[in-house]
């Protein structure tokens, strides 16, 4: 007999979500605590707080009118990770003092928001928020605390790969000053005429120069840090998070939001458009910011590239730097995955060659199969080309720290940065 109802739609049950662990991210800003209410579960200046989407910030009390009473961007960049990389996406949040500079915030705080977070943070923002008094002071036409926190920023994210929780920083480029001529070059920073690397940091100018204009002040030379972070949390660690993408594709990069009204208009920290800065651009794109462009033909804006505050090099060995955010996130994930397999294998007893003391060629063999597993998940991920551990045949196993050497070789995907043809006119084919 059949259901008088015709159609008949049941529950089904709920899975399990996967979980983007690639994708943790992190954001760090000064920021007024928020006393507990009805309703609202607060915050605590100084303690690390767990969101998996906006609701759970705004659970705390961090919503657009707490952005407006405080002058303050703590929502709009959490509400911005959140529409780049999608519910579910875990993002760690501290609120430092409201006195602290990016600096401040990096010394005190940084090792406690990473060991806060069980070492999941892939990706570190730092953001700030300007008092009522603050005069900018700027250094090759950056405001100075931005300079400052760069040198901070790469000291951080060495002590969090060699303490087993690498990550990269992005740091707010408020208030970039002047000519672009005169633009402190990211890729050649020199201390005492020697180039130094800050191969895990990057700094981010961009704005959405709508939501800019309606702010006062010091307000309005802000950078999307969280829409950055976002687009970075949303992709694979090998990818650039300027691709194009196919217009229209749903996972496409494009920062712009027709029904939300954001990113309609592209703008760089100083509040000046994109559209009148043309001319100055590629001198900005060629010294290592990142911000959002245009491209003719196609709508929306996307962010240039993934650059980071190093140069390109490229040794007689021909080993290559970290010279991306996607070479220092795919290096970043190896790592972890590399210690992940070997690990278990710390403190394990095994045979040695009776005549040299040494490993033997099976046992060398074995530990290399253990540790190309990590490239071998990666590439199947298609996250890098290839790679191989090499094992030491003369790692001494029986005295002194018994260390088994291994040395690891990654070839990164490489990404396209131009196209470039010539169109010739001819009678015939």
């Amino acid at each position: 007999m059949s259901n008088i109802r015709g159609v008949i739609v049941e529950k089904g049950s709920v899975g399990a979500s996967v979980e983007n662990l690639d994708g943790v991210s992190a954001l760090l800003i000064n920021a007024p605590a928020i006393e507990v209410a009805t309703g609202i579960t607060g915050i605590v200046n100084g303690e690390v707080y767990l969101f998996e989407k906006l609701k759970d910030a705004e659970d705390h009390g961090i919503n657009a009118a707490y952005d407006v009473d405080n002058d303050v961007r703590v929502y709009r960049h959490i509400s911005e990770f959140y529409r780049m990389a999608g519910e579910g996406t875990k993002l760690y949040f501290m609120a430092a003092l409201v006195t602290k500079d990016m600096a401040d915030m990096i010394t005190d705080h940084g090792h406690a928001l990473v060991a806060g977070a069980d070492g999941e943070i892939r990706y570190l923002a730092v953001g700030y928020s300007p008092q009522s008094d603050y005069t900018p002071i700027y250094v090759d036409g950056l405001e100075d605390i931005v300079r400052e926190a760069i040198p901070l920023a790469q000291t951080l994210h060495d002590w969090s790969f060699e303490t087993d929780r690498p990550l990269n920083v992005v740091i707010e480029g408020r208030g970039i000053n002047g000519l672009a001529a005169s633009y402190l070059d990211l890729r050649g920073i020199e201390i005492s005429d020697v180039v130094i690397p800050y191969n895990n940091v990057s700094i981010c100018i961009g704005q959405d120069w709508n939501f800019a204009e309606a702010l006062e002040g010091n307000s309005k030379t802000y950078a999307d840090i969280g829409t950055m972070l976002g687009t970075r949390a949303r992709i694979q660690v090998n990818y650039n998070i300027g691709e194009v993408g196919e217009e229209g594709d749903v996972n496409n990069l494009d920062l712009s939001d027709t029904k939300r009204l954001v990113w309609l208009t592209a703008g760089l920290s100083d509040h000046t458009k994109i559209i009148a800065r043309e001319d100055d651009l590629q001198t900005i794109n060629d010294k290592g910011y990142i911000f959002a462009i245009s491209y003719t033909g196609i709508s929306g804006y996307r962010w240039n590239d993934d650059h980071v505050c190093a140069p390109i090099i490229i040794d007689a060995d021909d080993n290559m730097n970290v010279h991306t955010i996607a070479l220092g996130a795919a290096q970043n994930k190896l790592a972890r995955l590399i210690r992940q397999y070997l690990l278990p294998k710390v403190k394990s007893t095994v045979p040695v060659d009776t005549s040299t003391g040494k490993l033997t060629t099976g046992m060398v063999k074995y530990f290399e199969g253990i540790a190309n597993q990590a490239f071998y998940e990666m590439l199947a991920n298609g996250e890098i080309s290839g790679g191989e551990a090499i094992v030491d045949p003369d790692s001494d196993l029986l005295t002194g720290d018994k260390q088994l050497t291994v040395s690891f070789t990654m070839v990164s995907t490489g990404t396209i940065g131009q196209i470039r043809g010539t169109i010739n006119i001819k009678k015939t084919l």
